[in-house]
């Protein structure tokens, strides 16, 4: 029974991993670096600074 439960969690692991390496190639292809690294929600605010981040 403990094997069984073993493989099974291998097995399970196994296919996240592959979710999330197919969903890595899916959104790389989909969206491009520039809007990947921006924030869409406002501004960066540098916390240990207190300056915003210069954009580019």
């Amino acid at each position: 029974m403990v094997e069984i439960m073993n493989w099974s969690a291998w097995a399970i692991a196994g296919a996240l991993a592959l979710w999330m390496a197919v969903d890595l190639v899916r959104t790389n292809r989909a969206f491009g670096e520039d809007y990947l690294l921006s924030s869409e929600e406002g501004e960066i605010v540098d916390a240990d600074v207190g300056e915003q981040a210069a954009r580019s």
